[in-house]
């Protein structure tokens, strides 16, 4: 089953255009949604997910039309949003059990199967008796998953899921949200570079509304392979490099500015070659103007 998103836009009613003719096709598996914070990620999840109309365009999850269909694609749907409450006084065996009748899931029998289940999955078994409201981050996520699982979803989507994780309990979710991928088409919506590294077979980068890549980040980081150079400068010379050169990142070592830049050519002036990684792919398409290289 693949999900086929045409020419998708969407203008609040403050103005704001959060998305301008997104069209992406993505397949069974992990999908790396990158983006920073106000690009249209949100904006786009929430129109999948049924939760806000769009103003045109189309999509579709095999034969569905995800925009018309609303009722069919929430029986097939499971979503972690990025603003996950939870009833604090409520166990979690107990609020999932609830929210599997409102899947409707109504066999008393199977229902209880699934919630062990699920509780198992997500490695929360022993704390199903636990108050929600006593559970730490990573443990909440970790619910906020097994709900997204209730009914077996053909479409997973999860929206920032690993801000303010512990590397521990980060690396719990990478092996689950892995797992996931074998049997659904699984979006995770970021703006953590490392997610998308460690996870996604396939990817987009997504930026003021528009999508400005589409392809594996493998492939990504190998197009840019001998493009990216690296050099430590004076405070005061920034702005001076940030004219001369394509500046895609910079980071501050003992107090003094180490910036990278896209060239096709060596650029000398004590710049050195480095491997490329996943996030300078990133910010070539966020800040470095890499349609321009290219060409």
């Amino acid at each position: 089953m693949e999900l086929i998103i045409n020419n998708l836009s969407k203008t609040y009613s403050n103005g704001v255009k959060a998305l301008n003719g997104v069209s992406l096709e993505i397949s069974k598996g992990m999908f790396g949604l990158l983006g920073p914070n106000g690009a249209g990620k949100s904006s786009l999840m929430r129109t999948i997910a049924t939760l806000q109309e769009a103003d045109q365009g189309t999509v579709t999850l095999g034969e569905i039309d995800v925009l018309k269909q609303k009722d069919t694609v929430r029986k097939m749907l499971g979503y972690l949003p990025q603003e996950f409450g939870v009833y604090p006084k409520v166990s979690a065996e107990v609020l999932l059990n609830h929210l599997a009748v409102l899947k409707g899931i109504s066999h008393k029998n199977e229902r209880k199967e699934i919630v062990q289940a699920l509780l198992h999955k997500t490695n929360l078994y022993e704390h199903r008796k636990k108050n929600l409201g006593g559970y730490s981050g990573g443990m909440k996520q970790r619910f906020g998953i097994a709900q997204a699982l209730l009914a077996n979803p053909s479409l997973i989507i999860v929206d920032e899921p690993t801000a303010g994780l512990d590397p521990a309990e980060r690396n719990r979710f990478y092996n689950l949200l892995s797992e996931l991928g074998e049997q659904a088409v699984v979006i995770l919506s970021t703006h953590i570079v490392d997610d998308v590294k460690e996870l996604c077979t396939d990817m987009a980068i997504i930026n003021s509304g528009q999508v400005l890549y589409k392809g594996n980040p493998k492939e990504a980081i190998t197009q840019l392979e001998g493009k990216v150079y690296r050099k430590t400068i004076a405070k005061d010379e920034l702005q001076g490099y940030k004219q001369e050169y394509r500046v895609i990142a910079e980071r501050f070592l003992l107090g003094k500015p180490i910036i990278h830049i896209l060239s096709d050519i060596h650029p000398q002036n004590g710049f050195e070659s480095i491997p490329t990684d996943l996030e300078d792919v990133y910010f070539s398409h966020i800040f470095g103007n890499l349609s321009t290289l290219a060409n």
